[in-house]
């Protein structure tokens, strides 16, 4: 499942994701108050999360989530400034697997080693949570 607020870096990590045969996305949310009530319905694998969100932030979404439903997350951040790293350590602290730095463009180098670093870190990542789905993120 995706949890991202950014339109297009939603549709982004979407895409790469479902480019993996092994890997489904089964959901997307907005915002952290959606991610809890899908993550309860879906039961994904894992959920990519990102911090800094409208209606509920990643971090407490992550504690409700490991609360209610305890679920691989891995965090997504722009590490932008250091309220957005203090909260990405927090979600860690909270319960979340690891955290990626969001992707800085589109097209170079670096950008196809950071796309085969998140399918990389998704798969192993997805089934550390006994009882997950096993069909797709």
């Amino acid at each position: 499942m995706v949890v991202e607020d950014s339109p297009t870096v939603q549709m982004l990590l979407v895409y790469l994701l479902g480019e993996d045969s092994d890997i489904e996305v089964i959901g997307q949310a907005s915002d952290g108050l959606q991610a809890v009530e899908m993550a309860a319905r879906l039961r994904p694998d894992l959920i990519t999360m990102d911090v800094n969100m409208p209606n509920m932030d990643g971090l407490e979404a992550t504690r409700r989530i490991m609360a209610q439903t305890p679920t691989a997350i891995l965090l997504v951040t722009s590490h932008a400034d250091s309220q957005e790293v203090k909260a990405a350590f927090e979600a860690l602290k909270a319960g979340a697997l690891d955290v990626m730095p969001k992707p800085v463009g589109l097209g170079g180098e670096e950008d196809d080693d950071w796309e085969r670093g998140l399918v990389e870190k998704v798969k192993s990542l997805a089934f550390v949570f006994p009882g997950s789905r096993k069909e797709g993120l």
